[in-house]
């Protein structure tokens, strides 16, 4: 009777432990945990290339979580990750949908940042989708057919530079041309050696000439600094004259304008047509009388006519 309980017991306890197992596995397969993470955070890519729920999120190939959901956004795809409690991701971070393994498969990978600022979680971040072996194959398949056109290309430039390096007068240029360039080194050796001590003045008179510089800017510095307010002081006086010029200038301008258009005596006498024909006759008239002055002097002196009444 004892037996046949051990059996049973045995039994039971085997059967408990296998359902324990395949339930287990089955909340691994199907990423269920009794943890409660509740640490979910949405992703938008481009392109995700067969990214499907349930595949893995790493950070930094650490396995961390998995694909919640995927949906389409408009030109995107919003991908939403559900991640074990205490994941931290700083800012900065990049998040790239690749390749799981040779096999296929995809997982989004997470590679952290050194920031000690962690993202805020409710924030949709931008991944970027890594090309992986099935998109490579893919892009050499399309760029196959221009393949027999490059290699034909090739093939023929390779013919022309063999048809060149054949050519008994290009071997001779190229000879001469390399003899030449190992002659002019030659020379420029010997050149720089003979010319060695001058090179060295030559040098020595370029760090003369920087310390003269040099000790010619803090010259002046020094006397900026010494004669500042002198400096000030003619700068100001120099600008007060420049303000008088201006206002004489402006002066000026006004005086020739109003000449110009005969505001003024003088513009009178120069534009003015009855100012400047009163005036003639005037000097006319002095000058008649001063030639009749001269005569009577002359001839039998100056008569003088006068009337005088008497009240």
């Amino acid at each position: 009777m004892n037996e046949q309980r051990k059996t049973e017991l045995r039994v039971g306890i085997t059967v408990v432990l296998g359902i324990i197992l395949v339930v287990w596995v089955i909340g691994w397969a199907k990423n269920i945990s009794i943890s409660g993470t509740e640490n979910r955070l949405k992703v938008r890519f481009q392109n995700v290339s067969g990214l499907e729920v349930g595949d893995n999120v790493t950070i930094n190939g650490v396995r961390k979580g998995f694909v919640e959901s995927i949906s389409v956004d408009g030109a995107a795809v919003l991908v939403e990750l559900e991640l074990e409690s205490g994941v931290r991701i700083p800012k900065g971070s990049k998040f790239y949908v690749t390749m799981l393994d040779l096999m296929g498969g995809k997982k989004v990978d997470i590679k952290t940042s050194e920031s000690e600022v962690s993202i805020e979680l409710s924030e949709v971040q931008t991944g970027e989708f890594q090309y992986d072996i099935p998109e490579v194959m893919s892009f050499v398949g399309s760029v196959s057919g221009n393949i027999p056109l490059i290699l034909s290309r090739i093939d023929t430039a390779l013919v022309a530079i063999n048809s060149y390096l054949k050519d008994d007068m290009i071997k001779n240029d190229l000879k001469r041309g390399m003899n030449n360039m190992a002659e002019l080194a030659v020379e420029l050796r010997e050149l720089l050696a003979g010319q060695r001590d001058q090179i060295d003045i030559l040098v020595k008179n370029g760090i003369r000439l920087t310390e003269n510089a040099d000790s010619l800017t803090m010259s002046a510095t020094n006397f900026l600094k010494e004669n500042q307010d002198s400096v000030t002081a003619s700068i100001a006086s120099l600008n007060k004259l420049l303000k008088q010029s201006d206002k004489l200038i402006l002066k000026l301008d006004g005086i020739i304008d109003e000449t110009t258009g005969g505001k003024n005596n003088l513009g009178k006498l120069l534009y003015d047509e009855t100012t400047y024909n009163d005036l003639r006759t005037t000097l006319k008239d002095a000058k008649d009388l001063l030639d009749l002055v001269k005569k009577q002097i002359k001839n039998e002196g100056l008569n003088v006519r006068a009337r005088i009444e008497l009240f």
